[in-house]
């Protein structure tokens, strides 16, 4: 026990704290690992407790720790979210809006995870703002941009009026499910005006669906039809 303590005394704390990553970033139970980690010697307490550790530690895989112990759920996450865990800003940003009704603080934590460069948290803020009359320029523009990252050329808020976007649809599905496993709340949105331009909504490649997304692409009058549309595919998710 005294020469494995010695070994490890003589390691480079950046390598504990690499070995910390590696571990949790493979483990089904990181949280657990991380416990038992810091239990077995004062360098792996240390090392543990890195900023590198808590932002790459995959907290999808400690949902079930949130019906077991709902409070040190939220715990974690935070912590996480602290060391700059953006999938944990995302959980949080979720909870805080939906379960806690602090609308303000939840955007807090979207916004903190988009800036980090979470595709799913720029989505979910964007249609978050886009439900609200005031804050509904700020999400097309956050809508915009996100959708400007699945095409090299374009420029950095990309307006285009046809839908059908591979990185939306998947930033949708993620979106979805992340909402599904943390609340029981659903989008409760009024029937849609029809439009008053009659070609806008029309598919704009007949029987040509994106092999990628699986969907048709629909040509839209404006900003604001197209990502009108959006929100409702989201909401029918949910």
């Amino acid at each position: 026990m005294t020469a494995m303590a010695t070994d490890i005394d003589s390691l480079p704390q950046d390598l504990l704290v690499d070995l910390c990553v590696s571990i949790v970033s493979s483990s089904p139970t990181p949280r657990k690992d991380i416990v038992r980690l810091r239990a077995s010697c004062r360098r792996f307490h240390e090392a543990s407790k890195a900023r590198k550790v808590g932002q790459c530690m995959p907290v999808k895989r400690e949902r079930a720790f949130r019906w077991l112990d709902a409070k040190g759920y939220f715990a974690f996450l935070r912590s996480c979210a602290e060391c700059g865990n953006l999938e944990a800003s995302l959980i949080l940003g979720l909870d805080e809006i939906y379960n806690r009704r602090r609308k303000s603080l939840g955007l807090h934590h979207l916004h903190k995870a988009m800036k980090g460069g979470h595709r799913v948290a720029a989505y979910t803020l964007g249609i978050i703002l886009l439900q609200d009359p005031q804050t509904q320029p700020l999400g097309i523009k956050t809508l915009n941009k996100l959708a400007a990252m699945d095409l090299p050329d374009a420029p950095s808020a990309h307006e285009s009026l046809i839908s059908g976007d591979v990185l939306i649809a998947t930033c949708r599905r993620e979106a979805a499910s992340a909402m599904r496993d943390l609340t029981w709340t659903r989008l409760h949105l009024r029937p849609r005006s029809p439009c008053t331009n009659r070609l806008c909504g029309r598919v704009a490649k007949a029987g040509k669906a994106n092999p990628w997304s699986g969907e048709e692409s629909y040509s839209f009058c404006s900003q604001l039809c197209r990502w009108t549309h959006e929100l409702y595919k989201f909401s029918e998710l949910i």
